[in-house]
């Protein structure tokens, strides 16, 4: 059967992500060609592959800093950084966007953290820790993670210099953002001392939101609008 011929340039339709099918759509092809076009793309992932191991590797090989043990704030009182470990000697901390004077958590940060394992034991089963750190009070942080329905571990910055202390909080007197910022910060614990080995903030830390990485391999991508997408694609202000 021949195939429909389609316009690959099609006015743009606005629409809402998951509502309907924008009329945009790649121009359809035979088999043969399909194939041959995503032999190509595989070449391209294959070098985003390896470039990620490259990076990996280099992240192995990183130095360490000595982080003090900062005295947080749990629902049940004074948790220690240290504490955040459990059992073990490795802790992923997720820095949500939550000041002080904010009544909600960020709504980027709280779509991270939806992003996160349905079964955060799979961490647990590799040595890796999980926590999340914020600057607002405890009772803030409590009530948004009962509305949220999160299982993990919150902990309270306030009271402590940690979030100033490694730059998850800008200070900005001349006009720029001041405020929190979201970001991972890596730790591993050697006896009774905690090391910053490694921490990522910005768009570093897409690596591990899976809803991201299945979008940017859909045929809309993120459907935003720095994307690099044919004309007529659907996009929509990344902050709107």
């Amino acid at each position: 059967m021949a195939e429909t011929a389609q316009d690959p340039n099609p006015e743009p339709e606005a629409t809402t992500p998951g509502t309907s099918a924008p009329a945009a759509a790649p121009p359809v092809v035979d088999r043969a060609a399909f194939e041959a076009a995503l032999a190509q793309q595989v070449v391209l992932d294959k070098q985003v592959t390896r470039a990620g191991d490259a990076a990996a590797a280099a992240r192995r090989r990183l130095p360490m800093v000595e982080v003090e043990d900062y005295a947080f704030t749990g629902p049940d009182g004074t948790v220690h950084l240290s504490e955040l470990f459990g059992e073990h000697d490795v802790l992923l901390v997720q820095n949500v966007m939550f000041a002080p004077d904010w009544d909600e958590g960020c709504p980027s940060c709280t779509w991270a953290v939806d992003n996160l394992p349905a079964d955060m034991t799979r961490l647990a089963d590799e040595g890796i820790a999980f926590a999340l750190i914020s600057e607002a009070g405890i009772d803030k942080l409590e009530a948004w993670r009962a509305r949220r329905g999160w299982p993990h571990t919150w902990v309270s910055s306030e009271g402590t210099g940690y979030h100033r202390d490694w730059g998850w909080t800008l200070e900005n007197p001349d006009g720029g953002y001041s405020g929190p910022v979201p970001g991972y910060s890596y730790y591993l614990r050697r006896g009774d001392r905690i090391h910053l080995t490694y921490a990522t903030r910005a768009r570093g830390t897409e690596a591990i939101l899976p809803v991201a990485q299945i979008m940017d391999r859909t045929v809309y991508g993120r459907r935003q609008d720095w994307e690099d997408s044919p004309e007529g694609w659907p996009q929509h202000p990344t902050y709107g």
